[in-house]
């Protein structure tokens, strides 16, 4: 009799997600085909919406999940041989109220009045672009992967997006080429889509599709009507010329550089993409960053921004990095094939680095199964000379019930002279709505667990542990709070097959007011054993922020404690503000303290301007001090380890025709030298 409840159980939890999945009434809107196109001016007076049906009747999801919407929000569906519109009229009965700070390409567009569309393209109920926009049309696009287990924000499309002001609201217009999307290759199209609004005068998230997340896309509406009658396939070659000016302490150098990058559609739903001798003095500068961990023997990470890596490297996405882009420096040629065969997502990559001599290549490929159930493996080589670094593994992710995902690895390394055990294992169950969140994990990584070309904290290595967090929203709207919520996680580890490494609690907590401001408490308790050594620590901290949802603002945190047998203190002051509607300045100040008299600080600060839709300069400035200083005041300016100047100016042409300046200078205080570079690069796309 037990087993067979259990096997009841085990089944249920199987497919209640599609009996649930099924008995949710999903929108439908239908696209017109048109022969005159809208002019993309934020204006809706085009003929061609006047003929469109309306996706209305939004749902609330917050503050008041199921509520009725106090602003609604209408959207009309229409499209030609190149391109699909979509024209979209919100009202607003504040719209002095209306907020719209943020100007640089994907940036915190969620922090303003914001509109989101996102479109399945595949009907899966898995996967889908995503494409956002405020009222200054900066743009936010990217990709959702497995209904929203991962989400890759790196992902840029060409499209076109204007906003205006209009009584009693604002209205937007997107225009999207079929040719930045992948799709299946048939005439008659039957896509997902979501319509997603935040409204920031009233607090309110709304959306078109009855979703817990704005990332639910098994939840998502359907878009009929589409009829593409064909996607030409499309060679693009970008070459680019660029020249170098370097100026140190001791001598000058001026040198050019040139290099090609080429993608080719070899289907609607299948890129290859190759570079030789790139070249990305346009990408900014990695911020200082603090490393808090045991005698900083813990890695930083530091996230991909160069767009050869990023097209399509959301399918890397597993619980072990197993492949880590930011290992190749200097690159001589790469080469890359990814995209969708039927129901499997694959990629494959290979590149040689020209600094240092290595050959990096990856497989993956991973397959659909029922509902958002997937199987994945993953393949990694690196090599240089006789000395090889590989990693293989295998995941599989599946829903549990409702938001709730499971999500596994196991995983192994070969490495050259390197023997043992090289074996890893993961297996969590993780969901999140706008009112709770929670998740639960077990791990263990091998003693000899090495990957050269990917990522693990060394710290990580040779343990084996379970953690946990939960999180829930206890008071939403009531009185003068918008809301409060509170959370717990927990880490424990040991050595495998030894004692205890790592047990750790941590709290939070924040109480929202209507007047946008949030108070929040938190704080952490460790145990943390290396080799002999143990240290108890612990950290009490407090926050306060101001405009809370809003891009434009003061945020500040601090705590005090013990870290490492050590006194410990820390602050944290940022502040973003508009100076015009096109010009932000985003400054930000971070202090910390070990024993009584040992500082250390990090300062600063960017400046963004979208001159015109075609035209930005980013001004980026930072410093920071020599690491421990001794001295009894915060600021030491005698102390300062280096200042760094970056200046970006970009102007697009067309799309991937772009024109860059860039300013870069560096100043290290210690070594007592200065550095200069000056770099013009021209890249120009040639469309087949």
């Amino acid at each position: 009799m037990k087993r067979v409840i259990y096997e009841t159980f085990v089944l249920f939890c199987i497919v209640a997600p599609y009996v649930t999945f099924a008995q949710v009434q999903m929108p439908i809107v239908t696209a017109v085909y048109t022969a005159e196109p809208p002019v993309i001016d934020g204006v809706l007076s085009d003929s061609c919406w006047q003929c469109c049906s309306t996706a209305t009747d939004f749902i609330m999801v917050e503050p008041n999940p199921g509520a009725e919407v106090t602003q609604q929000t209408y959207v009309y569906v229409c499209y030609d041989d190149e391109k699909i519109y979509f024209g979209i009229r919100m009202s607003e009965d504040k719209p002095d109220a209306l907020q719209a700070a943020t100007n640089q390409r994907d940036g915190g567009v969620y922090m303003d009045d914001s509109f989101e569309l996102i479109l399945d393209t595949y009907c899966d109920r898995r996967n889908a672009y995503y494409f956002m926009s405020n009222l200054l049309g900066t743009k936010l696009d990217g990709r959702i992967i497995d209904d929203g287990r991962t989400i890759n924000s790196n992902w840029d499309a060409h499209w076109d997006v204007k906003a205006e002001v209009v009584d009693n609201g604002w209205t937007m217009e997107i225009a999207i080429p079929f040719a930045e999307l992948s799709y299946p290759g048939k005439a008659e199209q039957l896509w997902g889509v979501n319509f997603w609004r935040i409204e920031r005068p009233h607090w309110e998230n709304t959306s078109w599709a009855s979703v817990q997340q704005w990332c639910q896309i098994s939840h998502y509406g359907t878009l009929q009507g589409l009829v593409i009658t064909k996607k030409t396939k499309r060679l693009t070659i970008l070459p680019y010329g660029a020249t170098r000016f370097e100026r140190d302490t001791l001598t000058d150098s001026l040198e050019a550089r040139t290099g090609l990058d080429i993608e080719y559609d070899v289907t609607s739903d299948l890129t290859f993409n190759a570079t030789f001798l790139p070249d990305f003095a346009q990408i900014e500068a990695d911020p200082f960053r603090f490393n808090l961990s045991y005698e900083e023997g813990e890695e930083l990470y530091f996230r991909e921004k160069r767009p050869f890596f990023l097209e399509g490297g959301s399918i890397l996405t597993t619980p072990f990095q197993l492949f880590y882009t930011r290992r190749m420096n200097e690159i001589h040629a790469g080469g890359k094939l990814y995209g969708k065969i039927r129901s499997t997502e694959l990629l494959g990559l290979a590149v040689r680095t020209k600094d240092t001599e290595e050959f990096f290549s990856v497989l993956r490929a991973k397959q659909e199964l029922m509902g958002t159930t997937t199987l994945g493996v993953l393949a990694t080589h690196k090599q240089r000379d006789d000395t090889v670094s590989q990693a293989a593994g295998v995941d599989f992710n599946m829903p549990v019930v409702g938001r709730f995902l499971l999500t596994t690895q196991v995983a192994a390394t070969n490495n050259t002279g390197v023997s043992g055990d090289r074996w890893a294992g993961h297996a969590g169950i993780e969901g999140e709505t706008s009112t709770y969140g929670a998740g639960l994990f077990a791990g263990r990584i091998g003693p000899s667990f090495w990957i050269k070309q990917g990522f693990v904290n060394t710290y990580d290595i040779n343990r084996q542990g379970v953690s946990g967090y939960a999180w829930h929203k206890f008071v939403q709207d009531k009185g003068w709070f918008e809301w409060i919520d509170g959370g717990v996680s927990f880490d424990v580890a040991q050595e495998i097959g030894d004692r205890l490494a790592v047990g750790e609690m941590e709290f939070w907590s924040n109480f929202v007011t209507r007047p946008r401001l949030r108070l929040g408490l938190n704080g952490f308790r460790t145990y943390e054993r290396y080799g002999d050594s143990e240290f108890t620590n612990y950290v009490i901290g407090g926050d306060i922020e101001t405009n809370v949802g809003g891009a434009a603002g003061i945020a500040s945190s601090c705590g005090a404690g013990r870290l490492y047998d050590e006194r410990f203190r820390r602050f944290h002051v940022g502040v973003l503000f508009v100076v015009f509607d096109r010009i932000s300045v985003f400054p930000i100040v971070q202090g910390v303290q070990f024993g009584e008299t040992r500082w250390q600080w990090l300062v600063n600060a960017g400046i963004s301007c979208q001159m015109t839709d075609e035209a930005f300069f980013r001004i980026f400035v930072q410093s920071a001090s020599e690491d421990g200083t001794a001295s009894s005041e915060f600021f030491a300016f005698e102390d300062v380890l280096n200042l760094t100047n970056n200046f970006l100016f970009g102007y697009e042409f067309a799309p991937g025709t772009i024109l860059y300046f860039v300013y870069n200078n560096v100043h290290d205080f210690d070594a007592r030298s200065t550095n200069h570079i000056i770099v013009t690069k021209f890249t120009y796309s040639l469309t087949f």
